[in-house]
This record gives structure tokens, sequence and C-alpha cells, in this order.
């Protein structure tokens, strides 16, 4: 069981990653943009972090780098709906910035509890 904080601007993608937790054992808080996830993240030590990289008020690799100050160990899944094509290096900038893993959007259920069940798996 995992507490899980997903940032993301657009409330339908929020939604969309609640409901793909919903018949788990992990809880789900939300933010709507960098700022409020950073302050989500201090108050509620949550076990991972799902993040989109394209948000106003901070954005994503910002909220990452950030999140990694504050606390080294966190476990964080950047998501950005660009394809690799046209991601302008959003994904991989995350990846070398901190994040765990990424994610394309559109993704499914299975690979984002898969990615879920490896990095909780990894916590020390």
């Amino acid at each position: 069981m995992a507490l899980v904080l997903v940032i993301d601007d657009v409330l339908m993608m929020r939604e969309l990653v609640r409901r793909m937790l919903d018949r788990t054992n992990h809880f789900v808080i939300e933010a709507e943009d960098g700022e409020t996830g950073l302050t989500l993240f201090s108050h509620h030590s949550p076990d991972l972090v799902i993040t989109d990289l394209v948000m106003p008020n901070k954005e994503g690799i910002e909220t990452i780098r950030e999140m990694r100050r504050r606390k080294g160990d966190a476990k964080i899944i950047a998501m950005s709906g660009t394809t690799e094509r046209r991601d302008n290096g959003y994904l991989s900038a995350a990846k070398k910035l901190g994040a765990d893993a990424v994610l394309s959007k559109p993704f499914g259920r299975g690979e984002l509890l898969a990615l879920i069940d490896e990095l909780v798996d990894r916590r020390p």
C-alpha cells in the first residue's frame, strides 16, 4: 500500500490515474500544479509522486528537482503527453534530472501499476 501524489494540471488526467488505482491498495492525493504538489509533498510525504511535465505555476522538471533537493530518495514518475519525436527532450531530461521512471501519455493501467509496484518495492 502506498500514498501516491498525482500532479497534473488537467483534472481529467488526475481522475484517470485515480481510477486506475481505485482497485489497488494505494491511496491518491492530487495537485493541479507543481507549487501545490510541493506543498502536499512536504505535508504528506507520499511514497510515490506521479507528475506531469508541462504545467503552469511550476513545471514538472523544476518540481522534480525541488523534490530531489528536499528528499533525495523520493520515488518519482514523470509523465508527458508529447510523443518521443515531439517531446523536446522533456522525458529524457526528467529522467536525467531525477525521475525514477517516465511514462508517455496515453499509458495503460498495467504499465502504470507495474512501475508503481517496481518503485514502491524498491523502497529501503
